[in-house]
């Protein structure tokens, strides 16, 4: 290994460079920047000296393998070897700095060692200058960096240090040293054409950056140049310009030719500066004296300097010149000083000689050639130093000879044109001008104030001086207030013997009134009084008038009279300075536009519109002007002052300039019509002569552009704008391209301008149909298009040669990337507007985007290459932008597409692929935006094109997907895509994956990296069949899932702050962290979905797999590093992850104390531009909110608040109508300024002029539409867009305007506004996250998709806390809102959100809710009831179905609780609690009362009321508030309305519940229910004729429809509870006496069909055919039957009415009684027979509680009667027909088996038989009534009346009933002997001891009426089954009351059996 000197190595300086050009201004730099500087001090200080020569040592050290360098090594490769060492040769450069020099550009340039010599030597030598240069750079960078924080600053800084050091180790010397070694060097011998061309343009670039840095340092005093240091310059200077240096040598081409002239004027330029002629003013002007000592350069170095000048010639070489007049001038000002007699050597010296001689040699053009150069002006150095240079010496040139306006030799004019040159563009050397305290710039303004004294008689001058003087704000202001405080007026003047007043002072006065010539009004008072300037003929004199007038008016006047004298030069230089002065200050520009209003301009008498007489000027200006050269100048400079105008005036210098029609626009009637618009043929010539003809840069065409972009910026809606905009679109944008440039960068100046015109077009809201007809033609316009096509559709390869090109100026490749840029934008957005808003056609624009001809190559094709593009990133950040959008828009295009596709070959596909992966990798903190967009465009592909992203992603593609298919942009197939063995994980996944590893760091630091990462991660799980095995390497990666969760804890974790104390990027990061959240919390979401798909796939696999004996693992047993997601989950559920996640975003940030003051403040914005607009000024508003402002304000004096005010006004004689209602305004705006302030308006007519301004809402029009983050949600939210707010208002010119003292409290309002903003944009990110942790829990909670649920279930000691939240959350949301101030829609939404998550919540409790948890779920519920009852009629657009759809979720959350607070009965919740709930639900009903008239609410709100009626209050205290509040003609109505069949049935629920209170009933009755029932039973149940009678509808009765069975049922249980409770009255007897005959007269056929009873099944094949015909029943039908009974039951108690009403029918009503009896009963003999073994009865499940209940097991465990009959109809398989239900054979117990099938007793069948023996129960009642009725009669009479006695069952029925109740009754008491009956199985004997009751009654009448026995046979079984069921009943005690009174009929139907067995 050999060891070399470490000064030899390096690091890049390129990198150095940029970090230290990145580098802040204000702040101390990086630590290591600093480490940096300090390591590199040595180079910088001996810059380029320390690349040495060559040296045996190093060469002999390359002979080794390795090489060390003090800390570096070198490992030295021979092929690398020779290379270096023929660069070594080539540059005279060390061999192992060659080695370096090699080895890093062959690295970074990517040249191949086998390429040809030339290629590589020129790479490696163009490598080593830059390095050179960027070391030269570095010194120039930090010297500079430390004189912009102030070198004389007492405050340390690490830059400061290190150029303080640097001059103090001999920066000065070591430069000049390297300055005199690059002059006197030469190129190898060898060296050939090319390389010499190369070597000599590097060495003088070097010897510009030396010079630069000399010249800071002398400029700034950083280091002092001494005598001998300037002859030293000055000898080099003389060198230079002898030709005894290499500088002709080296100026062999363009550029070197360029540099070469830049250093000798900069070395020029630092002699002038080191002579110090500053300091030497001062001594001038403080009347120093000149001492050797006090001075660098002192009188022997005079001496010596004199000698080396005068050697010079100026004119053998014009650049001595200057340095000789530069001399002269320091003689000059030297021997000015006070004690030069002193000083013979001083004396000496002919400066005079010296000055004459420079004038000869016309030295001072020299400076003007300088100026005019590019030399200057293309300098990234000290420009300003050295303008200031120039400044310097020609300064101290004007006080040193005294030049004055006498000189008539044209030095004057030089001197005023270089001045002008100097002070033009450079705002630093304009404030010093105008900076009293500058004494270097005196002498100058001591030249200015004498043109200033002969003005307006000498114009031209001084308005050329000022012009230039003015650059910057406060220059202009300056300028302005010099000539608005003229004090005279000069003009020539005839001097008469009697004109002298004072002949020594040369004072005259003028004995008559003056006109003063050219300026036609201005007239000079007689006796005015005046000095003599000059004579300029023998009686004539210039004379300055002591008569003041503004010197802004005087030029305007003579302005508006050079209209007609056509001296176009004098108006140039006049509108020039205007312009440049409103360009610079808004101050003179409102100053300049009121100046028609000053006293000044009316002593005038001009005439004109006043407030705006310059605009009208200006305008008739414009209109007037010739198509000529001078004509375009003047235009563009007029049109630029008018843009400037408009700006500040939008309303009115709009109505003046356009009232002009400046342009000549020919529009027709109808302005609508695109036809009316046509082009300006005037304007389009004078564009064309401009930028051919004028040394202008197309000013003319910028300044049109400008001024149409200021209307459309102003909102003016026009004929004429309109026109501007066609003419600027299909003109200027299509044609600009073809024109002829002077300076070809122009071109791309206007394509920029014309494209931002385009780009307003297009982003600007559509209001009218001029709008809509401008953007056809922008989409439909091809000409258009190809322009934007031919500029975008360029490559990068093409970008990178134009910069390399020699022939392309790096201003031109700036512009065209600028325009690049441009055309991304206008892109992106077009394409956005077509995503947004789909139409039918394919658009002739995207019709272009999406063709593969556009040249010079595709679209995509050149936005997938610019993606790669990093010399540019805006270029990138555009380029992805577009093609996100490109592919959103071809998802949805893509029918339209034919024979379109993208086109990208693998190749591209790649670069795209690296690209990327790049850009995610190491961008994120260098440029946050690239790195979005291309993010975003992966979020893009995966959403809407998955091929896409499928190829980008992976690193191995399979030969059968085609990136290109002519009939399809989504390219290859789903099945494709799914293959999992020809994805290979991809660099972009690694790259996504490593700042999902960085979640937890990015949450807090850039929570917008993060959300844009999971977003892209959350769309490949939404599409997650598409993408399984990209998921499986994001699942698998480390710490996937532990990482997203980590993030939410430390989300968590975060204290929440108030919106209002937020800042706007504060808000931003806590939204985007809810975003994060919610994104977060769907991926889960979407994956537990997907597995549980998974899983349930998997086990169909599994069980196929298992039929056939072998088993097949299908899962996936990879696990993921660290924790799986249901890890994660089962771990939160344990913990208190959930509910401090349901605490957190449940939490709403909403204030309405905000929103309220933010309208409040809004309002008095509104009322202060009223009153501005009361006064006739319209400020800065734009012109849509100037019209809104007056359209509102009409509305307001007319408002009868206005009125009243007004009113009063006029009884206290307030001045006339018109101040009245200024007065009114105002003092309005002071009333809502104070309430702003915290002070409420009282009550009156103020009060309500307030509450109409807050309501007006004007600025919230204003509703932002973000789309910077195309996939980021919530910024779409916000309520006001505070920047199009700030614009219309023209804020930012109030300081300029009497508006000034008002800004603040616009400023408030805007505050207030993004407060507002603030708030709305966190609940909108809350929401989401709030709806993405309803959708995990839901899923997670839910096995339905799991073969069996291995889901972690929330304990209730986990759910209870979260309803408890979510209820005080939205407890606290509600009780902010008020009706009166209004909403946010996004408040709604999270209403609505809380109200789901808390109602799913309550549907997952596990059983039941505690009364507590019910208590509050019922007061939320009210709540928000109560205040979005108050919002409903309120709200408009899309908050409508927000709210609607809220007030649902809580009419469903309400519906819950009431269930809740019902399971287990009454019995469990305490009376405190009832008592709670039971206030609560009076205070619900009037609510509910009113959203039954809404149609949606209706069904919810009609069965919460019915069952808090029912179960938690009295008819008393429930039945006054549903009398005052309850509009029952509405909900009687809603029975006829056919729209609301759905909600029949809970209508009559409800109804039901109303009849069984007498009141009820009575109300139902007065409001027509009986007719409305009649409709409803007319409209929806008389398929056949009302006449149909009882006896010819039974055939038919099974043709009833399955729709009207339950309206029957209810209709008939409301008419019986209607009956019941009306008992005696007379009303009852209406009811009796209308319902019989239509219940069983004209609906005879409904009654017959619920009384048919079904048929037995039959062995007989015929029969089972027919049996296979015969309808299914149903529970629902049955318990219409049991509703039907009773109705009969009710009735029939009657008698007289029924008697009179039925006659011969109910004796059919009988017998079809008796027959349904008889099918009952008959099923226990069915029981022992075997040969017809079929299901009596077929009965399966139809609703989803009858599915479910059928899973439940059966809870009367009875094996008897129908408990074992409806098992066998109650199968619940799809499909099942009669047939083969009636093939099953029943067992005698609760199991049977029918064609293979188990079937078993359910909670179902047990349901159904309890419903058959409900059914019984009625029937015998029924039977029952008749008999008794017929008994009663029987005795009333005397006897029985057989023939007219009721038909009553055969015994065998009755005693079939009685036996099916013994054995049923006896069974269930033996099971349960040792324990007790449940409730509901008790009810269940109770019915069927009350059954066998009846039915003995029943057998006794039949005894009786028949006078027959009982059979013995029948009394000794029945004695058996009475015996075992006293017996079973011993120990049931709830039975004994029910045995007591059957064991008193058992004594009078079976008296002996009862006596011998002695029952009782």
């Amino acid at each position: 290994m050999a060891t070399v000197d470490a000064s030899l190595w390096w690091d890049p300086f390129s990198l150095l460079l940029t970090d230290l050009e990145n580098a802040p201004l204000s702040d101390e730099l990086p630590p290591n920047l600093v480490k940096k500087l300090k390591a590199n001090h040595a180079w910088f200080v001996d810059t380029v000296s320390l690349f040495k020569p060559p040296s045996e040592k190093s060469k002999a050290a390359l002979d080794s393998q390795l090489v060390k360098i003090g800390s570096h090594q070198l490992d030295v490769k021979p092929e690398l070897k020779d290379k270096a060492l023929t660069i070594s040769s080539y540059l005279c450069l060390d061999e192992v700095q060659s080695y370096i020099l090699v080895e890093r550009s062959l690295k970074e340039n990517n040249v191949a060692l086998d390429s040809e010599a030339h290629e590589y030597v020129h790479a490696v030598l163009i490598h080593y200058y830059i390095e050179r240069q960027c070391l030269l750079k570095c010194t120039r960078s930090i010297v500079m960096l430390a004189l912009s924080l102030g070198i004389d600053s007492e405050e340390g800084n690490s830059i400061k240090e290190e150029a303080l050091k640097l001059i103090s180790d001999g920066l000065e010397k070591k430069l000049i040293y390297v300055l005199q070694d690059l002059l006197s060097s030469n190129p190898p011998e060898e060296m050939d054409v090319d390389l010499f061309s190369l070597w000599a343009e590097e060495t003088l670039i070097e010897d510009n950056l030396v010079l630069d840095i000399l010249f800071l340092a002398y400029c700034e005093s950083l280091c002092t140049c001494k005598g001998e240091t300037w002859k030293a310059l000055c000898l080099l200077y003389k060198g230079i310009l002898s030709g005894s240096s290499n500088f002709e040598k080296l100026a062999i081409s363009t550029e070197a030719l360029h540099s070469s002239y830049q250093a000798k004027v900069q070395l020029l330029l630092i002699l002038i500066e080191t002579l110090d002629l500053e300091s030497l003013l001062r001594m001038v002007h403080d009347e120093i004296p000149f001492r050797n000592g006090e001075s660098a350069i002192t009188l022997a170095d005079i001496q010596e300097i004199e000698a080396i000048i005068s050697t010079l010639n100026a004119f053998e070489t014009k650049e001595a010149g200057p340095l000789i007049l530069a001399w002269a001038v320091f003689l000059c000002l030297i021997s000015s000083l006070p004690g030069k007699e002193e000083n013979d050597i001083l004396m000496e010296i002919d400066h005079v000689g010296y000055v004459r001689q420079a004038f000869e040699a016309s030295s001072l053009t020299y400076f003007v050639e300088i100026l005019e150069s590019d030399v200057l002006k293309e300098s990234d150095g000290p420009v300003a130093g050295y303008l200031s240079v120039l400044r310097t010496i020609i300064s101290a040139f004007i006080a040193a000879y005294e030049i004055n306006l006498q000189m008539e030799d044209g030095t004057l004019m030089l001197i005023l044109d270089i001045l002008c040159k100097i002070y033009q563009g450079e705002e630093s050397l304009c404030i010093q001008f105008w900076d009293r305290g500058s004494f270097i710039d005196g002498p100058i303004r001591c030249l200015l104030c004498n043109l200033e004294s002969e003005f307006p008689f000498r114009t031209v001058e001084l308005v050329r001086l000022l012009s230039s003087l003015c650059e910057g704000t406060w220059p202009a202001e300056c300028v302005y207030n010099f000539l608005d405080k003229s004090v005279g007026v000069s003009s020539l003047f005839e001097i008469a013997n009697n004109s002298f007043r004072d002949v020594l002072s040369q004072t005259v006065e003028t004995n008559f009134p003056l006109h003063v010539p050219g300026l036609e009004g201005l007239v000079i008072p007689s006796k005015t009084c005046g000095r003599i300037l000059r004579l300029v003929g023998e009686n004539t004199a210039l004379v300055r008038w002591e008569y003041t007038q503004s010197g802004v008016l005087v030029l305007l006047m003579r302005l508006a009279q050079e209209l007609y004298f056509k001296r176009n030069e004098e108006v140039l230089l006049i509108l020039n300075l205007l312009s440049r002065m409103v360009t610079f200050s808004m101050a003179v520009c409102f100053a300049l536009m009121d100046i028609g209003s000053s006293l000044h301009f009316q002593s005038t008498g001009m005439s004109g519109q006043n407030n705006m007489w310059v605009v009208e000027m200006i305008s008739t200006l414009v209109r007037r002007l010739s198509p000529t050269p001078s004509g375009a100048a003047l235009m563009s400079v007029a049109i630029n002052t008018l843009a400037k105008m408009l700006k500040c005036s939008p309303f009115h210098v709009a109505e003046v300039a356009l009232k002009a029609n400046m342009f000549d626009f020919e529009i027709g009637n109808n302005g609508s019509s695109s036809e009316s618009w046509l082009l300006s043929g005037k304007l389009a010539k004078m564009l064309i002569i401009d930028c051919e003809h004028n040394d202008s840069d197309c000013t003319l065409t910028i300044s049109v552009l400008d001024f149409t972009l200021q209307f459309m910026e102003s909102g003016v809606k026009n004929d004429g704008v309109l026109a501007l905009i066609v003419f600027s679109l299909q003109y200027v944008l299509v044609n600009h391209v073809y024109w002829k440039y002077k300076l070809k960068h122009t071109r791309w100046r206007v394509t920029l301008k014309v494209l931002e015109v385009l780009k307003r077009c297009i982003t600007s809201t559509c209001s009218g149909n001029l709008d809509e007809v401008i953007l056809d033609r922008i989409f439909c316009d091809s000409s258009i298009h190809n322009t934007l096509f031919q500029i975008v559709c360029t490559t990068p390869q093409t970008l990178e040669r134009l910069c390399s090109s020699r022939l392309i100026e790096l201003t031109e490749v700036e512009g065209l990337q600028l325009a690049i840029c441009s055309v991304l934008d206008v892109l992106f957005i077009m394409l956005s507007k077509f995503t947004k808003d789909t139409s039918s056609s394919l658009p002739i624009f995207h019709q272009a985007v999406f063709s593969s001809a556009t040249k010079p190559i595709p679209l995509v094709a050149a936005l997938v290459s610019f993606i790669s593009y990093s010399r540019n990133p805006q270029i990138q950040v555009g380029a992805a932008r577009v093609l996100s959008v490109f592919l959103m828009s071809a998802d949805i295009i893509q029918p339209y597409l034919f024979g379109s596709s993208f086109g990208l070959d693998d190749t591209q596909i790649g670069d795209l692929r690296h690209g990327i992966s790049d850009i995610i990798l190491e961008q994120s903190v260098l440029n946050e935006d690239l790195f979005v967009a291309v993010v975003n465009l992966l979020t893009s592909a995966a959403r809407y094109q998955p091929a896409f992203l499928v190829a980008v992603l992976s690193t191995k593609v399979n030969k059968d997907v085609q990136l290109s298919n002519s009939a399809d942009v989504k390219l290859p197939t789903n099945e494709v895509l799914s293959r999992s063995s020809e994805f290979e994980k991809a660099s972009v996944v690694d790259a996504v994956l490593h700042h999902v590893r960085r979640s937890n760091d990015l949450i807090n630091s850039n929570p917008r990296i993060l959300l844009n990462v999971l977003n892209f991660l959350r769309a490949l799980w939404q599409d997650a069949a598409r993408y399984l095995d990209i998921l499986e390497c994001v699942k698998h990666s480390e710490n996937f899932w532990r990482n997203l969760s980590s993030s939410i804890t430390v989300i968590l974790s975060a204290k929440a702050c108030l919106p209002e104390n937020l800042t706007e990027a504060e808000a931003d990061d806590f939204g985007y962290r809810y975003q994060c959240e919610s994104s977060i919390l769907e991926i889960m979401a979407h994956d537990v979905f997907l597995q549980k798909k998974l899983l349930h796939a998997e086990s169909l696999v599994k069980q196929a797999t298992e039929s056939q004996g072998k088993i097949q693992n299908t899962g996936r047993t990879e696990k993921s590093e660290g924790e799986s997601l249901e890890d994660i989950l089962s771990a939160w559920c344990g913990s208190s992850v959930w509910g401090n996640l349901t605490k957190s975003l449940s939490h709403s940030e909403y204030d309405t104390s905000l929103y309220l003051r933010a309208k409040v403040a809004a309002s008095s914005v509104t009322a202060l531009v009223m009153v501005k607009l009361a006064q006739g000024d319209a400020g800065s508003l734009s012109v849509p909110l100037f019209e809104k402002s007056r359209i509102l304000s009409n509305k307001l004096r007319s408002h009868p608040a206005f009125s009243e005010v007004l009113a009063k006004y006029s009884l206290r004689s307030y001045s006339a109508e018109k101040e009245q209602n200024y007065l009114i305004l105002s003092d309005l705006y002071y009333h809502l300024q104070g309430e702003v302030e915290g002070r409420e308006i009282g009550a009156g007519s103020f009060k309500a002029l307030s509450r109409f301004l807050i309501e007006s809402n004007i600025f919230q029009t204003y509703q932002l539409k973000y789309d910077g983050d195309l996939f980021i949600t919530g910024k779409d939210a916000y309520m006001f867009d505070l920047e199009r707010i700030r614009a219309d208002l023209g804020l930012d010119f109030w300081d300029y305007s009497t508006w000034k003292d008002s800004k603040a409290i616009a400023e408030t309002m805007l505050h207030h506004m993004k407060n507002v903003n603030s708030m709305v944009f966190l609940t909108s990110s809350k929401l989401s996250a709030l709806r993405a942790l309803r959708s995990v829990l839901t899923v997670y909670l839910d096995d339905s998709l799991e073969a069996k649920s291995t889901a972690q279930e929330m304990s209730d000691q986990l759910v209870f806390p979260c309803i408890d939240h979510i209820c005080q959350n939205f407890l606290d949301t509600v009780e902010l809102l008020a009706p009166e101030l209004g909403a946010s829609e996004e408040i709604f939404h999270f209403l609505a959100a809380q109200a789901e998550l808390l109602l799913y919540l309550m549907i997952s409790a596990h059983k039941s809710l505690p009364p507590s948890v019910c208590i509050l779920v019922l007061k939320t519920s009210a709540a928000g009831l109560k205040v979005l009852s108050d919002f409903q009629p309120l709200v408009t657009g899309s908050s409508v179905s927000v709210v609607s759809s809220t007030v649902k979720l809580l009419l469903m959350l309400l519906l819950s609780a009431v269930k809740f607070s019902l399971v287990g009965g009454r019995d469990i919740v305490s009376v405190e609690d009832m008592a709670k709930i039971s206030n609560m639900s009076l205070r619900l009903l009037p609510i509910l009362c009113n959203h039954i008239a809404s149609a949606e609410d209706c069904r919810l709100s009609l069965t919460n009321m019915d069952l808090i009626l029912r179960n938690f209050l009295t008819p008393n205290t429930w039945f006054p508030l549903i009398q005052n509040h309850l509009q029952l003609q509405h909900v009687i109505l809603k029975l006829q309305d056919r729209k609301s069949l759905e909600s029949v049935p809970i209508i009559m629920k409800f109804f039901l519940t109303l009849a069984r209170v007498r009141q009820g009933a009575e109300m139902l009755i007065n409001h027509g229910f009986l007719s409305s029932l009649r409709f409803l039973f007319t409209e929806y149940l008389d398929d056949r004729s009302a006449s149909v009678t009882m006896a010819n509808s039974l055939s038919n009765s099974s043709d009833i429809m399955e729709k009207p069975k339950r309206i029957w049922g209810l209709g008939s249980a409301v008419i019986t509870a209607m009956v019941q409770s009306l008992g005696d009255s007379s009303a009852c007897s209406d009811v009796v006496e209308n319902v019989i005959p239509y219940f069983f007269s004209e609906k005879a056929y409904i009654i017959s069909y619920y009384l048919s009873a079904p048929e037995f099944p039959s062995d007989d094949h015929d029969k089972k055919r027919l049996r296979a015909q015969q309808r299914q029943t149903s529970l629902t039908e049955l318990k219409e039957t049991e509703h039907t009974l009773m109705l009969m039951c009710v009735l029939a108690k009657h008698w007289n009415t029924w008697v009179k009403a039925m006659k011969e029918l109910d004796s059919q009503l009988r017998e079809k009684s008796i027959h349904l009896l008889a099918f009952i009963s008959r099923g226990t003999q069915r029981l022992g027979e075997t040969a017809s073994s079929s299901a009596p009865l077929i009965c399966p499940p139809m609703l989803k509680d009858e599915l479910n209940s059928c899973k439940k097991p059966s809870f009367v465990n009875s094996s008897c009667g129908w408990f074992a009959l409806s098992p066998l109809g109650c199968v619940s398989k799809p499909k099942v027909s009669a047939a083969s239900i009636t093939s099953m054979a029943l067992t005698t117990k609760t199991q049977a088996t029918a064609n293979g099938y188990h079937i078993s007793q359910s909670h179902f069948s047990d349901i159904i038989a309890l419903q058959i023996y409900k059914n019984t129960f009625l029937l015998l009642k029924f039977l029952c009534l008749q008999a008794e009725c017929a008994s009663r009669r029987a005795e009333e009479v005397g006897f029985v009346d057989l023939d007219h006695f009721p038909e009553l069952p055969m015994p065998e029925i009755l005693h079939g009933l009685q036996d099916q109740a013994i054995a049923i009754i006896t069974e269930v008491c033996e099971a349960n002997r040792v324990k007790e009956i449940q409730i509901e199985v008790q009810s269940i004997c109770c019915l069927l001891l009350q059954i066998m009751e009846m039915a003995m009654y029943l057998e006794l009448c039949v005894h009786q009426m028949c006078g027959i026995r009982p059979v013995l046979g029948r009394v000794e079984d029945f004695s058996k089954e009475v015996k075992l069921l006293i017996k079973a009943t011993e120990t049931h005690a709830f039975m004994k009351p029910s045995l007591k009174s059957l064991k008193q009929i058992m004594v009078v139907v079976y008296p002996g059996l009862v006596q011998a067995e002695d029952f009782l």
